[in-house]
């Protein structure tokens, strides 16, 4: 039997903090009511990954806030290429080794997380996350008929990838969207990651915890 797969979620789980609250930090530096609506934000991301709101809403009234350009999404690469999670950027060894069946799915945007993670040896095509909208240089939005922009996209995409309850799929993440791969029977196995932010609704469901990188891959290895 194959290795099984496995979903890592991106946000507080590959990388140490929430992708858009730090993009929000880069590109409202100058605004006068920067900290109240950074503020918000985070906010607004909490109640979407706690379930208190749905994602679409959560992205929506976040991504209103913010108007930002290529520029300020360039800068965020760079900052969340140093906010990975501990132990994973020594780790590309074993993330290369392991690309095949290694899967990222996110509620965050392809445009920065692709280009943070590929040079650390995940794969391009097996990265999937929210795809925003542009015009010129300037954001405009985002696919709101993405499956990922929506509760229950996680597990919709895991299917549409093959990636069903037949392939021992192990889940891996933070946020109710993570759990929701094992509520809804695709993944076999869900590891709550608190490393840098713990839930307890999360947690209270998940199949084993990981509180570090070193702890998240000794369980990955003994599957």
């Amino acid at each position: 039997m194959p290795p099984a797969p496995i979903i890592f979620d991106f946000d507080s789980t590959l990388c140490a903090v929430e992708s858009l609250d730090r993009l929000a930090e880069i590109v409202l530096a100058d605004d006068p009511e920067a900290e109240a609506k950074v503020t918000e934000i985070e906010r607004l991301t909490n109640l979407g990954m706690e379930g208190a709101i749905p994602l679409s809403e959560s992205l929506s009234r976040r991504l209103a806030t913010l108007r930002f350009d290529r520029t300020q999404v360039d800068a965020l690469i760079k900052d969340l290429q140093e906010q990975l999670t501990p132990g994973l950027p020594e780790d590309t060894a074993w993330i290369q080794t392991h690309a095949e069946r290694l899967h990222v799915v996110s509620g965050g945007f392809i445009d920065w997380i692709a280009p943070v993670l590929i040079p650390f040896g995940f794969r391009a095509d097996q990265i999937h996350a929210n795809v925003l909208q542009w015009k010129k240089d300037q954001s405009v939005g985002f696919n709101q008929d993405h499956p990922l922009a929506h509760n229950g996209g996680k597990p919709e995409l895991a299917r549409d990838l093959g990636l069903g309850p037949n392939t021992g799929l192990i889940a891996v993440g933070d946020g109710i969207s993570d759990l929701e791969l094992k509520r809804t029977g695709v993944a076999e196995r869900f590891v709550a990651y608190t490393a840098h932010a713990q839930r307890h609704v999360v947690v209270r469901e998940a199949d084993a915890e990981a509180t570090s990188w070193a702890d998240l891959r000794e369980l990955l290895d003994q599957a």
